[in-house]
């Protein structure tokens, strides 16, 4: 979920120059407590990301250039993979000295967070050619003589769609997208109904709603290794849950260009 400090920082972005009373009022409808805000902001300020100026006894805050740097959207097509696949296989071996344990470490880091799965131990494999950028890092690190790469096709007679399985965790990302559905369709469906029966929805609110989905939804995406479309099943959890992202957010959009 997104925390609350880039709550404010994202809200401060927005609107400029913002009372105090108008944060506590948006960030109520994210369960935080009034102060929650208020510490927020005051470890913001000590931390040199927002200023604050008075007028009486009320307060309003606005970004300096540093929180304004601070700031990072994310958004879950932009993390998207192309799944078009040749039906080869992609496969990285090693075998590196415990003297080089960060560098195995990090290249196993560096092999999952390019889609690749575990065939067996110390043996990764992808439908996707990331050889190049492997080699790169491979390198870098010089480990140059204990990792091998391979091209190869599967001609075994059992079916692909089974074993796939067992080297990418399905179980972990469907509880994941699961999770992200229970989550926000029931919201969006609330909301939707709270529009129908004349209650209006603040810009900025949904404007933070949105950053909130796109983070959220960031995270799981990033964990997903886009296999091609044959290796998936035929009721793969991912598209129902891109399906609920898609309409919350065009929801959330339209709220925005509403006000």
């Amino acid at each position: 979920m997104l925390s609350l400090e880039k709550k404010i920082l994202c809200l401060l972005l927005r609107e400029g120059e913002v009372p105090v009373e108008r944060l506590i009022k948006i960030l109520r409808n994210f369960k935080e407590s009034e102060a929650s805000v208020r510490t927020a902001l005051s470890r913001l300020k000590k931390e040199g990301f927002v200023e604050s100026k008075k007028s009486g006894k009320k307060a309003s805050y606005s970004l300096t250039d540093l929180g304004k740097d601070a700031i990072v959207f994310k958004e879950y097509k932009l993390l998207m993979r192309d799944r078009n696949w040749d039906g080869q296989w992609h496969i990285v071996t090693f075998d590196i000295p415990e003297k080089f344990r960060y560098s195995r470490d990090v290249l196993r880091k560096m092999l999952l967070s390019l889609g690749y799965g575990t065939l067996h131990s110390s043996v990764m494999i992808s439908p996707y050619d990331r050889g190049e950028e492997i080699k790169e890092t491979v390198r870098e690190y010089g480990i140059e003589d204990y990792v091998e790469f391979f091209t190869a096709k599967y001609e075994s007679n059992k079916d692909i769609k089974d074993i796939v399985p067992k080297i990418w965790d399905f179980k972990w990302l469907e509880r994941q997208y699961n999770k992200f559905i229970l989550i926000y369709k029931n919201e969006l469906e609330e909301l939707k109904k709270k529009v129908e029966e004349g209650d209006g929805i603040d810009p900025s609110y949904a404007f933070l709603k949105g950053i909130e989905l796109n983070e959220y939804f960031s995270r799981i995406i990033s964990a997903d290794p886009h296999l091609p479309w044959e290796l998936l099943p035929d009721d793969w959890i991912e598209f129902k849950a891109e399906r609920v992202c898609d309409e919350y957010l065009q929801f959330l959009e339209s709220m925005e260009k509403e006000k």
